[in-house]
């Protein structure tokens, strides 16, 4: 554990099917302040921004994996962190509410998969750390709570990404209520997408990262952007849908693809998790 840090990234060097090395790699991206449960810190904001960014530049970079060292994903927003905000004036604090909003851009912007596993509580900020990945799995016995209500705020910055994936009647009445919901109902919501007991986590996700690394990369990416550009236009059918799938016909990786599929092979892409390599925390 890397202690002196308020987060951190690990690298897990994949293989191909024959068990061969590769220069690629899944990320760990693990949020690290265990004795304040993961709790939002100005310090925190600034490294996971800046570890995000570390990741989009890598091109070796598979997927992403979202996780918090300890017993819990994140506690929200650290308290010594909101006294601080509230003695700021307005600009100070839109000051702070944009390093939050370049934070939560730069993960849901990732061209890669991303995923987020959640243990103990996730509250407030946390959960749209969540809500900001592509999808998310539960441990039994999480819990999740928009709390900011409860204490004269609301949840503004990360409200973009709950829609995306709450539904509004369940959302409104979270918001408006700051009820603590268990992973079940985090599920059937939409906010996770598989909860999973302690002994078969670790399966269930290393299972979950083979099935994205047998599928293309370019292609991944390509799905990501088309749906942010359709989900701007109220998912309206427009020449961009077209236009996508052609290019990725044309493209190295689709023409390569196709071949492979005929030729009843896996493409070259296709790596996978070596064995010795755990994913989950303990």
């Amino acid at each position: 554990m890397v202690e002196e840090q308020a987060a951190y990234l690990r690298l897990i060097a994949l293989e191909n099917l024959d068990g061969v090395p590769s220069d690629q790699s899944v990320a760990v991206l693990v949020l690290n302040r265990p004795k304040a449960a993961n709790a939002f810190s100005g310090e925190l904001i600034v490294m996971i921004t800046a570890l995000l960014g570390q990741v989009a530049r890598d091109p070796h970079i598979r997927a992403l994996i979202l996780q918090g060292e300890g017993k819990h994903f994140s506690a929200g927003a650290d308290l010594h962190w909101m006294q601080e905000a509230a003695r700021l004036d307005y600009a100070g604090n839109l000051h702070e509410a944009e390093k939050l909003t370049h934070m939560f851009e730069a993960l849901a912007g990732l061209k890669i998969p991303t995923i987020s596993l959640v243990k103990g509580a996730a509250f407030g900020g946390a959960v749209g750390l969540i809500a900001a990945c592509d999808y998310a799995f539960a441990w039994e016995g999480a819990r999740f709570c928009l709390s900011e209500t409860k204490i004269g705020l609301l949840p503004a910055v990360i409200l973009p990404y709950l829609a995306r994936k709450i539904p509004a009647g369940p959302l409104h009445r979270q918001i408006l209520t700051a009820r603590i919901l268990s992973a079940a109902e985090a599920q059937q919501f939409g906010l996770i997408q598989g909860v999973h007991a302690p002994d078969v986590m670790e399966q269930s996700v290393r299972e979950e990262l083979n099935a994205l690394l047998g599928a293309s990369p370019e292609a991944q990416a390509s799905y990501k952007k088309l749906h942010r550009e359709l989900a701007l236009s109220h998912w309206q059918q427009s020449p961009s849908t077209a236009v996508a799938i052609a290019e990725t016909r044309a493209s190295t990786m689709g023409q390569a693809g196709l071949a492979a599929f005929f030729q009843k092979q896996a493409p070259a892409w296709t790596l996978r998790l070596p064995l010795a390599s755990p994913i989950c925390l303990p």
